[in-house]
């Protein structure tokens, strides 16, 4: 279909004055028709022009309407082709319709009849052109439906990137996202790390093509190749832009093999569809994590709220999101496992903004009732975040970070790996800064009572394979001492004693 929506016809008939006839009749239907009496040019044009419908005779001289119908199927493959014939048989219309054939017409015919047969056809190739829009629209529902049941942009990404692959038969497909205000590269991806087209469907430099404009058309590079069959094809390279409230984030590209330079409306429409469920996502992604940052912002605050009421439990949650990052992973927690980590990590004492400052900041021995409020700090910060889904995954560390392995802790009584290992991870931790740090009730204690405690109560009060870890970690001098807090000690050669006391935490 050219540009202008006209249908391009070939006639192909060895007789002139058929070709004349049937050439003339279509002039005034608004069809762009080439009409051939040499089935050998016939051929040959079939391979190097766009093609929409053929009308061919069925025996001419050594040459088989056959072959006609033969070489459109190879190189359009929803060309619509009508045979004609002068002697017909039933078994002949049989044979050329399996073969593809879309209808038989029977000489001498009406030029009623023919063109009635070429609406028809011409009906039926836009309804199958129409379709790959419907099925772009099906492929939509689900990239929608699977960005409603939380899939990761990352995943969401590659989904695009396959069902660009599948509706336009495409040789390779790239993402490329960026920070629409800076401009900078956020993310990208591609259909396959091995793909040939890697550079072209990766290239920043199609970024540029709509820096100054807001047309969401996109942009196609023809470029003539060889095929390995020798064969002339057109390597086309799509660049689709992706605009979310008019401000460019990003482009699809895509490597297209054609034997013309041309990409059927309905593919476009289909891209079209891909890139504006693609333009949601990032809106919605961005959203999220903006949303995301400012309930963060104001947890930290509260959580520096809960410090600033204890002078001397300053950085105190700093510390233990780096220590519990590190032991994470060692335990090779995913990118997504650590930010649960570090907004569980911030959060974990939240509870204790509703524990009164005298119990708090108390500098000697808690009484019963005293000790009671204080042990229920875990619950009061599950009931400051519970309704808020964002923070679902800091609900383990708030609540379980002072179990203990053998089921003595609180505030529940769990027992070893029915404690979430969150808890688990986050207890040993925090009882290690907690005993490193200054206390209203002492001064912060040695490098070397820190590590007896953790090692004493291995089993007992901890997870033993996190303490291994911990220990793994500080022997390695993967833990900067000196900087967290200020501690000289080389824990490569440190000694557990026997006899050690337990440091109230």
């Amino acid at each position: 279909m050219t540009d202008s929506g006209r249908p391009n016809i070939l006639v192909v008939d060895d007789e002139q004055y058929i070709c004349n006839i049937i050439e003339e009749s279509l002039s005034a239907d608004k069809c762009n028709t080439t009409a051939l009496t040499d089935p050998k040019e016939a051929l040959e044009y079939i391979e190097n022009n766009p093609v929409d419908l053929v009308l061919t005779d069925l025996v001419m001289g050594e040459f088989s309407g056959v072959q006609i119908l033969e070489a459109v199927q190879a190189n359009h493959k929803d060309a619509i082709i009508l045979l004609m014939t002068a002697h017909p048989t039933v078994q002949t219309a049989i044979s050329v319709l399996k073969k593809g054939a879309y209808d038989f017409l029977v000489k001498p015919f009406k030029l009623e009849q023919l063109k009635a047969a070429i609406q028809r056809g011409l009906e039926h190739q836009r309804i199958r052109r129409d379709n790959l829009t419907l099925q772009g629209q099906v492929e939509f529902l689900k990239i929608v439906n699977a960005t409603g049941a939380g899939v990761k942009i990352d995943k969401f990404l590659s989904m695009v990137t396959g069902s660009c692959m599948k509706e336009l038969s495409a040789e390779s497909a790239g993402i490329i996202l960026i920070d629409p205000d800076t401009r900078d590269t956020v993310r990208k991806v591609i259909d396959r790390d091995t793909s040939p087209y890697r550079e072209e469907v990766l290239d920043e430099g199609t970024i540029l093509k709509f820096a100054y404009t807001r047309s969401t058309q996109p942009s196609i590079q023809a470029e003539q190749i060889i095929q390995p069959d020798n064969r002339r094809a057109n390597k086309l390279v799509v660049s689709q832009p992706i605009f979310v409230r008019r401000k460019l984030h990003g482009v699809i590209n895509l490597v297209v093999i054609r034997r013309f330079d041309e990409i059927p409306p309905g593919q476009l429409d289909v891209l079209a569809i891909l890139t504006n469920a693609l333009a949601s996502a990032v809106a919605n992604h961005k959203l999220y994590h903006d949303l995301r940052a400012s309930y963060l912002q104001a947890i930290r605050g509260l959580a520096n709220a809960v410090e600033a009421r204890d002078a001397y439990t300053a950085g105190h949650t700093d510390r233990v999101c780096r220590l519990a990052e590190l032991v994470a992973r060692q335990m090779g927690w995913d990118e997504a496992r650590i930010q649960h980590l570090i907004m569980g990590c911030t959060l974990h004492d939240m509870g204790k903004i509703g524990v009164p400052d005298s119990v708090l900041n108390k500098p000697g021995k808690l009484t019963d009732q005293e000790r009671q409020l204080m042990q229920n700090h875990p619950n009061l910060g599950l009931k400051i975040i519970r309704g808020i889904d964002l923070f679902k995954p800091a609900i383990p560390f708030i609540i379980a970070h002072h179990e203990h392995y053998d089921g003595c802790g609180y505030p529940r009584g769990l027992k070893g790996e029915r404690i979430p290992v969150e808890g688990r991870l986050l207890a040993v931790v925090d009882t290690f800064d907690a005993i490193l740090s200054d206390r209203p009730y002492r001064r912060g204690a040695s490098l070397q009572v820190a590590v007896s405690e953790l090692v004493t109560n291995r089993g007992t009060q901890f997870d033993p394979v996190i303490v291994d870890i911990f220990m793994d970690l500080l022997r390695r001098g993967r833990i900067n001492l000196r900087e967290m807090y200020g501690c000289d000690a080389d824990a490569a050669g440190i000694e557990v004693p026997q006899d050690s006391k337990k440091v109230r935490v």
